[in-house]
Order: structure tokens, then C-alpha cells, then sequence
């Protein structure tokens, strides 16, 4: 059975079915082992630990070999995601965690699954919240904190899901716009558009739509095009991550 679970911008599974084979997106992703050390390959370079944090848009592999891990998908632009980057990753493709810390969430990862029916890892997201974010309101350019929440408030508006639309209402090219939005975030507002519509398809699936009525619904021409995507950004199927999955309320 996979825990899939969302935290404010981000997605994530307590799972022993992950094999990811190598691929690159523009999320930051966090990998925590549970019975046994990760082993991972990042930039085609083995590594073993027990806590690591991938950058947006680097290589990287993992299959879990049957042993419980943890992994987080991290909106770049939430706060987060913002801290991550500015006080961990910074321009390296990864971070390790350090040995303490790393302990500390696996036990609060063995706490939360102890119960298979009331499985609950909020201590656990609570904690990886207060390590990584160590200064609130890192805040971009105006404009462009506008366009992040136009696109995450659109509930899958058309005109949202268009750089040409969004350039228009900031009276902006969409050169300027394009450049501006990367310049700030490290990301392209393409791509940005793109994982908003996957988070959206992943949240209407496990409400209970099929994945042709989710994709369709947040913007994607066809399942096809939701599926080609998903496998191009997370190196697995959307069915093989669907399947045998339970999906967990977060409350803290």
C-alpha cells in the first residue's frame, strides 16, 4: 500500500514500490530512507544516505528496492521550496542531510506508520517545515507573486494556462514576462504551468475522477498528454503510482 499526501504545495508517498527510472522536473524533491540507507543516483553518481534534497531540474534515479522511504515533491515557489533553495541547495545539485537530523525523521517516519489503518506523518512534515524554512516571507517581484497566484487560484481557467493571456494582463511581452518569471523563481513559466495542471489532475484523480475526466479537467488535451508528461517528469507511470495507493489528509 502507497500513503500518498498533501502539504500545502506538495505532494509526496511513504511507499517500498518506487522505481523512478532516471528523469528531471522542475520540482525540488526530498528522499528520506526508512529501514535501510537510500540508494539513489544523482547526476549519474551513486550516493548512500539516509536524507537527501534533489534540485529542480537534475537527473536523477531511485527504485526503493522493496524497503519503506519517504519522498516530498517541493513547489519551488512556495515557502518551502523558496528556503530550500536559498539556505540549503543554493546553486549544488543536492544537499545531504546531516546525520542527526536525518535520524530525527526517520523516527518521526516510523512514528506515523506504526498504525497501518491511522497512518499520520504530521509531526514528521512539521518538522521538515521548521529545519528547512529559517526565514518567513522571501518574497519575489511583485508581478510575479501575482502570476503565481493567478495560476494557483484559476481552478484550471484556460486563460491562466497561457503565457500569451498572463502577459497580457501585466501589460508585459511575453519575452519580458518569460524572463522575469525564470529570472526570480529559477523556473520556466511554461513549466510552472505544467506542474500546476499535473498537482491539479493528481488532486481531482484521488477525489475520485478517472484520470481522462482529472486530466481533462485541468487543462491537459487528453489522458495520452497527462500520461506523457507525468512519466516525462517523475520517470514512472501515472498508473503505477495510482495503483494500490491510499490518498491521506494532512491536519496540522
Amino acid at each position: 500500500m502507497n500513503d500518498i499526501f498533501k502539504f500545502e504545495q506538495s505532494y509526496g508517498a511513504i511507499t517500498n514500490q518506487i522505481r523512478a527510472e532516471q528523469h528531471k522536473h522542475w520540482l525540488l524533491q526530498l528522499f528520506i530512507g526508512g529501514n535501510e540507507k537510500l540508494k539513489i543516483k544523482v547526476l549519474d553518481k551513486q550516493i548512500n544516505c539516509n536524507a537527501i534534497l534533489v534540485n529542480a531540474n537534475v537527473p536523477h534515479e531511485f527504485y526503493s528496492s522493496d524497503s519503506i522511504h519517504f519522498t516530498m515533491l517541493i513547489d519551488p515557489t512556495s515557502q518551502l521550496g523558496r528556503a530550500m533553495r536559498k539556505f540549503f541547495l543554493k546553486r549544488d545539485a543536492y544537499y545531504l542531510v546531516s546525520e542527526r537530523v536525518a535520524t530525527e525523521f526517520r523516527d518521526l517516519l516510523a512514528r506515523g506508520s506504526q498504525k497501518e489503518n491511522t497512518a499520520d506523518y504530521s509531526l514528521l512534515l512539521l518538522r521538515i517545515n521548521e529545519y528547512f524554512i529559517l526565514s518567513q516571507g522571501l518574497e519575489y517581484d511583485l508581478r510575479v507573486e501575482k502570476v503565481l497566484k493567478w495560476i494557483n487560484d484559476c481552478d484550471c481557467d484556460a486563460t491562466y494556462h497561457q503565457v500569451q493571456s498572463i502577459a497580457h494582463e501585466l501589460t508585459l511581452s511575453e519575452s519580458r514576462l518569460s524572463h522575469l518569471f525564470r529570472q526570480e523563481t529559477g523556473l520556466t513559466l511554461k513549466g510552472y504551468i505544467l506542474l500546476h495542471k499535473m498537482h491539479k489532475t493528481y488532486q481531482l484523480i484521488f477525489q475520485g475522477k478517472s484520470i481522462t475526466d482529472a486530466a481533462i479537467a485541468s487543462g491537459f488535451d487528453s489522458s495520452s498528454h497527462f500520461s506523457a508528461a507525468n512519466k516525462k517528469l517523475t520517470g514512472m507511470s501515472a498508473r503505477d503510482i495510482i495503483s494500490d495507493s491510499r490518498f491521506l489528509k494532512v491536519i496540522l
